[in-house]
């Protein structure tokens, strides 16, 4: 059973109660149904589990003193069941002390009220927390639209309301230089069109190129959130144009709320798996079998008029971490074989087909 979002319906959110106090209990439920919530309510942690896990609430207000389950038992089995693990839980607690409010973020708390409130309060931190999670739930893809909505949305919360209204983009021609190995930090980039280039330079000043990255990616938020200076270069491989996200708008986001974060750094690691592999095939495949991925890779990523692959055979070969001259003997099969043609223009795939197969 998925755990429907009903603040994108009409449908009222539903919120659990889980109080032992019965008086505590029945005022919190009467508020919350004078703003027009769905209220279930629990008299103890085992029974509010039960609900939890029956129901799917939209949000959870537990307490943390309970018999037979208190509310870190609560959280605990919440957050380690996948149906419930990203419900927002908020605790109710007696309790001020800060080692209190720390073990209960560190299981996965979104926030605290702290006895006594007063409705207007309650009220604040439930439609914040429905706020947030509404966010965290639209399907965002990585287009310059989506990106663009995800700011402008995040923009609403409160600890966000700082960042800027207009980002500015920047065209790049082939071959210039986005940002330099050594180089601070100082925006985010994103790819709206073209492919760029990532790459290292070894003490003999040979080229290994780490990524291609096409529209949809960014660039440059691993030294920002590391607070490093740039660990690689990054190069235009066609005319592009990137957005950029300033450093202030990027930080505000990711250091604000865990729960904001969660969801940009998502956007962000689409790439994380694909270089993983990569060192694996680096390590492990044959160099047919790397210059035929890579072939299939630079057709899918870069922008090929008819189907020529312009990229240089220089950027090829760093690609795939392999001399010029074995790239040019492996092309020369491929060639020979019928797979690819090769032109003053450049590379052409012939038999897709078959490159794929090589891959098994």
């Amino acid at each position: 059973m998925n755990r429907q979002n009903n603040s994108n319906t009409s449908s009222p959110a539903t919120i659990l109660v889980i109080e032992d106090n019965t008086e505590m209990r029945e005022n919190i439920s009467s508020i919350l149904q004078l703003s027009h919530y769905k209220v279930i309510s629990a008299e103890n942690g085992k029974s509010g589990v039960e609900l939890a896990q029956k129901h799917l609430p939209d949000l959870v207000l537990c307490d943390v003193m309970m018999p037979e389950l208190d509310g870190y038992g609560v959280i605990h089995i919440l957050r380690r069941d996948p149906a419930t693990a990203s419900i927002p839980f908020v605790f109710l607690t007696a309790k001020a002390d800060k080692a209190d409010f720390r073990a209960g973020m560190n299981l996965g708390a979104d926030d605290y009220i702290t006895k006594p409130f007063d409705g207007l309060d309650l009220l604040k931190v439930v439609e914040v927390r429905l706020k947030r999670d509404k966010l965290l739930r639209t399907n965002f893809t990585n287009d310059l639209g989506d990106v663009n909505s995800f700011f402008s949305q995040a923009k609403e919360l409160k600890e966000c309301q700082k960042l800027s209204e207009n980002r500015p983009s920047r065209k790049f021609k082939k071959k210039d230089l986005i940002f330099m190995e050594g180089q601070t930090p100082n925006d985010v980039y994103f790819i709206s069109k073209g492919s760029i280039k990532t790459y290292k330079i070894n003490y003999d000043g040979k080229e290994l190129i780490t990524g291609i990255h096409k529209p949809g990616d960014f660039l440059g938020y691993v030294a920002l959130l590391e607070e490093k200076p740039y660990n690689e270069n990054a190069e235009a491989l066609e005319d592009a144009e990137l957005l950029i996200i300033p450093r202030e708008d990027f930080t505000s986001l990711i250091y604000s709320r865990k729960d904001v974060a969660r969801k940009f750094i998502k956007l962000l690691s689409n790439n994380l798996e694909e270089t993983e592999n990569r060192l694996l095939e680096l390590a492990y495949q044959s160099v047919r079998q790397r210059v035929a991925k890579a072939l299939l890779k630079i057709q899918a990523q870069t922008s090929t008029l008819q189907g020529v692959i312009t990229v240089a055979r220089k950027d090829i070969s760093n690609l795939i971490g392999t001399a010029t001259e074995s790239l040019n003997r492996t092309l020369a099969d491929f060639r020979d074989e019928g797979l690819i043609e090769i032109s003053d223009a450049g590379l052409k795939i012939l038999n897709r087909d078959k490159l794929e197969r090589l891959l098994q």
